[in-house]
């Protein structure tokens, strides 16, 4: 009931926000907003939700501090979406260096990004637009803006093979992190795109949680070290990098530019012309070559410590372009795997047992992207 009562304050308060809006439109300088690729939708454990970023630039000479944004089907006007409050806040990043915690005001000519996400199941809208409410300096009244309208893209690709084979395999990605892979942008060739937007790294654990058997700080002991990594789709290899070294500990890996950080990688061409990346790997590993065509479950390396990596693990994720750093990632999803938990604290990865599945939740998972921090178990 608190739930459902929250949801329609929320509504209302978006509701009255847009009516602002509409009935008084603002001539003041205020946000530029955009989207600048296109929000798409992934397969989630919560259903059918919808990933994006909306950028908003102050074009005053004042701060302009958030109030609430709202997400809107523009062609009937429902909310679809509402975010104040803390909800806001954890979304909110600036470009440029970090401001004090929790503070959600927007200094002239600076430019801030909120990570957004919403459900789609009941109602899936075409085209939304942004309603974004903002406090101008001390003295006036709270002014809206609306823009940034967009098509919503819902397609997610065939359903892919397993990366690994076996588990568990914890999938880590987290929205909220400000360095995963959903809030790191790669400004290149005269434009910012994220090459990770759904991008999973795959560690694996035993029972206890536990991530490597005895020598955290070998790599060889990591209990996914040398795994086989597989094909996800009959494709085509278009990219290999073998040559990378790796540290012999952990603890001493160094720092690597931008061209480096993937260490040694594999990329495979799709049928439906999305790109796979494999990164990590593992070097002298490598089994293919440029332009072979690999099956689905074909090996094509093992998994290593190569690259910007604290640990041996395999990231995974699809994109729309070959290139890994100058490309829009792409949401995929997984033909089948067993759901065994989840790390509700990512930091107790290595320590601590992860949390079982909650009672009821199904263990078979189909065309499903791995939920954030799940713990999961690939087809044999």
């Amino acid at each position: 009931m608190k739930t459902t009562m929250n949801l329609l304050v929320a509504c209302a308060l978006a509701a009255a926000a847009m009516a602002r809006a509409a009935s008084a439109p603002s001539l003041q300088p205020s946000f530029d907003l955009r989207v600048l690729d296109e929000p798409h939708a992934a397969n989630t454990d919560a259903g059918t939700q919808v990933f994006e970023e909306l950028h908003l630039t102050n074009f005053t000479d004042s701060p302009l501090r958030l109030i609430d944004v709202a997400v809107v089907d523009a062609r009937g006007g429902q909310v679809l979406a509402h975010f104040d409050g803390e909800a806001l806040t954890r979304r909110l990043a600036r470009i440029g260096p970090p401001a004090t915690s929790g503070d959600v005001a927007i200094q002239p000519g600076s430019r801030a990004v909120i990570y957004l996400e919403w459900p789609a199941n009941a109602h899936r809208p075409h085209v939304i637009e942004h309603v974004v409410t903002f406090a101008p300096p001390p003295g006036a009244p709270l002014d809206v803006v609306r823009g940034a309208r967009t098509a919503v893209s819902y397609a997610a690709g065939t359903p892919l093979g397993p990366p690994l084979r076996g588990g568990p395999w914890v999938a880590v990605h987290a929205a909220s992190w400000a360095r995963g892979h959903r809030r790191v942008f790669n400004a290149v060739d005269g434009q910012a795109r994220i090459p990770g937007r759904f991008a999973i790294d795959c560690v694996r654990v035993d029972g206890a949680g536990h991530t490597a058997r005895q020598h955290p700080d070998t790599p060889s002991d990591w209990l996914g070290y040398g795994a086989d990594v597989l094909a996800v789709a009959d494709a085509t290899v278009v990219t290999v990098r073998d040559d990378m070294a790796e540290s012999p500990r952990v603890s001493t890996n160094p720092r690597h530019v931008l061209a480096d950080d993937a260490g040694n990688f594999v990329t495979i061409r799709l049928a439906d012309g999305r790109y796979a990346f494999y990164e990590h790997l593992r070097p002298g590993s490598t089994a293919v070559h440029v332009g072979d065509r690999v099956h689905r479950g074909e090996v094509l390396a093992q998994l290593g410590f190569t690259g910007a990596s604290t640990g041996p693990h395999l990231h995974f994720h699809v994109a729309d372009e070959p290139s890994r750093v100058g490309a829009e990632g792409r949401p995929f999803t997984l033909a089948a795997f067993d759901l065994l938990g989840r790390y509700d604290d990512i930091a107790a990865l290595g320590n601590a047992p992860w949390a079982q599945r909650a009672a009821g939740e199904s263990e078979q998972r189909h065309d499903e992207w791995p939920a954030e921090n799940a713990v999961v178990r690939f087809p044999d």
